[in-house]
């Protein structure tokens, strides 16, 4: 089932599906098949290419393909999941992602707003290759807004999947300077909350985290010092988005059930900073000029 992303990067958004200038080169022949070589030397082949689309001025890529559905993409070589997409326009702020399973990703919707394949292969970066566009049509050769869907069978999807974009600004806890692997979705700073409790020990707001996993549950313990398990603080530096699902695990604060903005990412989960801020009254503040996230355990938190 496609899995919609919320998209912030929108220079890239509009990028692929505003063409500017365009000429079509329309070769109106048998559906074929082309095989992509990738940086590597491994590939990717998609099926049912029924023209060409030669467009200038696109910014990735001047070749879109208009493929007939269904349309099968085969990835050819091990891929880094984390990074290799099928990405499905369905307007100028969101797409869908596409399954890609067993290496193979199928089409079987038209969209007047185009896919974008962007695949990664093992030793490769998301700037090795192009990516690889195409404009799907049905059967018939109809476009998205000519053909009546049919009635879905699936269960509505109830996740929503969204990008987490990293953190780029500075972070000072009372004060000093403190590198966390932060992300930033829809304008609101998502931190681990282990991260923040050690970042926080020694405070007069220090907390103490505990996990049940046979109950998927998160308990919070407020004036305790934090259990250190390790690898706090850490960082990977990888500054690539990543795909973001809400957290489903329960969290108590205390004893008491609570409710947070939560999502993992990357096997990770990261909650909201003014959630966190906000359960145990801890001020946070922004510095729009210096690009600085505060908290201060020594101020009270205000919206």
């Amino acid at each position: 089932m496609a899995k919609k992303w919320k998209v912030m990067v929108g220079t890239m958004v509009l990028s692929l599906i505003v063409a500017i200038g365009a000429s079509l080169t329309a070769f109106a022949a048998s559906p074929y098949e082309k095989t992509f070589t990738m940086a590597n030397g491994a590939s990717v082949t998609v099926n049912n290419i029924i023209e060409v689309e030669e467009i200038e001025n696109f910014g990735y890529g001047e070749t879109r393909y208009i493929v007939k559905a269904p349309v099968t993409i085969t990835f050819h070589g091990e891929l880094d999941l984390d990074k290799t997409n099928v990405a499905k326009w369905v307007d100028e702020e969101g797409l869908y992602l596409v399954d890609v399973v067993d290496n193979v990703a199928t089409l079987t919707e038209p969209t007047d707003f185009g896919y974008g394949i962007f695949p990664v292969f093992q030793g490769q970066n998301f700037g090795d290759n192009q990516p690889i566009l195409l404009f799907v049509v049905a059967d018939d050769g109809e476009t998205a807004d000519e053909v009546e869907p049919a009635p879905s069978t699936e269960p509505a999807e109830t996740t929503d999947h969204l990008l987490a974009q990293p953190t780029t600004a500075k972070v000072l806890v009372n004060g000093v300077e403190v590198r966390f692997e932060a992300y930033n979705i829809d304008d609101n700073n998502y931190f681990k909350l282990r991260d923040l409790a050690m970042a926080l020990t020694g405070s007069e707001k220090n907390f103490d985290i505990g996990w049940d996993a046979e109950a998927n549950a998160i308990s919070l313990t407020s004036g305790t010092a934090y259990t250190s398990v390790g690898n706090e603080l850490a960082l990977s530096g990888d500054s690539n988005p990543k795909g973001a699902v809400a957290t489903t695990s329960a969290i108590y604060l205390d004893g008491e059930e609570v409710s947070f903005t939560a999502y993992n990412i990357n096997d990770n989960n990261y909650f909201k900073l003014r959630d966190v801020a906000r359960a145990f009254n801890i001020g946070v503040g922004w510095d729009a000029d210096t690009k600085t996230i505060t908290i201060d355990t020594s101020e009270d938190y205000s919206e």
